[in-house]
């Protein structure tokens, strides 16, 4: 029962997150961005594999996001989840984190251990279940993006999300924030506040989403980012702990001993 429940985690947040960009996919949303305002809003994309691969800039962090809600009958709800992240001079990158403890997760009588590791070298994702020992195979993003161009579906998406960035934009203010050092990071601040009209929200009044990043160009990566939705609650991402030394190779191997199965999370393995 529980390497079902650890797979179902697993199988959830690799759906939702593994490929998906830092911070501005979060503008917006609920903290976490896919997962709503439920039990896997503590789920970052700040976590996931960055869309983007940066070669030559080798680091290991702790990335730890802490999420706060006020309910409505004045309950207060405060989450704290941690990642072990890395990425090596050739790019692949490595999230561990655990799952446990994530709403009906949270009998299963222990923690899973989720690792997804993203190897650009080899074209090839992977999403580690180390409760099961059974790792999923995944072809780099983009060989499943030729394929949705093959299938003529992507004419849809790009309508789609050229719907969405035109009602984003909008209602976007930006605000340059300067620079900082962030844990011996220069790192250059940038505040984005979306405002949802009144009508479009249901509201009485406007909404304003507020999301503050600061990024580092040597890292070319999210270092922390601030998110105030007075909808859903305020979240904070930070990586902390961060070396620049070159991290263990053996962290972007899959183990021998882990039974490989192949395609996308949730499908059938093969």
């Amino acid at each position: 029962m529980f390497q079902l429940r650890s797979a179902t985690a697993v199988a959830l947040l690799m759906g939702g997150a593994a490929f998906a960009q830092p911070v501005i996919r979060t503008m917006g949303m609920p903290p976490g961005g896919f997962g709503g305002p439920g039990d896997f809003a503590m789920v970052r994309p700040e976590f996931g594999m960055p869309g983007k691969v940066v070669t030559g800039a080798p680091y290991s962090a702790q990335a730890v996001t802490q999420f706060a809600q006020t309910l409505a009958d004045g309950n207060h709800i405060q989450r704290t989840t941690t990642a072990s992240v890395a990425r090596d001079s050739l790019g692949r990158t490595r999230t561990e984190r655990s799952v446990g403890a994530i709403g009906p997760l949270a009998g299963s009588g222990g923690a899973a251990k989720a690792v997804f590791i993203n190897d650009p070298v080899g074209g090839m994702s992977y999403m580690l279940d180390a409760a099961s020992h059974t790792v999923r195979q995944i072809p780099a993003k983009a060989k499943w993006d030729r394929q949705v161009v093959e299938s003529g579906a992507q004419v849809k998406t790009e309508s789609a999300g050229a719907m969405v960035k035109q009602r984003a934009r909008a209602n976007l203010k930006t605000d340059d924030l300067g620079t900082q050092v962030i844990d011996g990071l220069a790192v250059q601040g940038k505040r984005i506040t979306r405002t949802i009209p009144a009508a479009q929200a249901g509201s009485e009044r406007d909404i304003e989403v507020v999301t503050e990043t600061w990024t580092s160009p040597e890292l070319q990566m999210v270092v922390m980012s601030k998110t105030s939705d007075p909808r859903f609650g305020d979240s904070v991402y930070k990586l902390t702990n961060i070396s620049r030394a070159e991290p263990d190779p053996a962290l972007f191997a899959v183990p021998s001993d882990y039974q490989v199965q192949q395609g996308r999370p949730g499908a059938p393995a093969q």
